[in-house]
């Protein structure tokens, strides 16, 4: 991990939002177990993404939840298919990963601040 400081306007550069995932899917073209999601950002949109998440979640069970995601990094080919936001989570040590979520409902497209 870098421990060196950012400045806060880093941190406003990068926009993080509140957004549901309204699709799951197998992919097994990627190297590490992931999933193809679809995710509603509201005014921002519908993005996709790869999501390592195989170790916890099953792809119906992810249908639905409110995640949070950076929406403004460049979109990252893997495997052929076009992943277009990073969904955030929390990564043991071993690579497994919890999703962070919204504590209730909110709209979608909300920067995280």
């Amino acid at each position: 991990m870098n421990d060196q400081p950012i400045e806060w306007a880093d941190f406003e550069r990068v926009e993080i939002l509140t957004g549901t995932i309204l699709q799951a899917e197998e992919f097994p073209q990627a190297r590490k177990p992931a999933y193809k999601l679809t995710i509603d950002f509201g005014p921002k949109g519908i993005r996709r993404s790869s999501a390592q998440l195989t170790r916890l979640y099953q792809p119906e069970q992810l249908i639905g939840m409110q995640i949070v995601a950076v929406v403004n990094f460049p979109p990252k080919r893997i495997a052929g298919f076009q992943s277009e936001c990073l969904v955030l989570g929390a990564v043991a040590e071993d690579g497994t990963v919890t999703l962070l979520q919204t504590e209730r409902p909110a709209a979608n497209g909300i920067r995280i601040a």
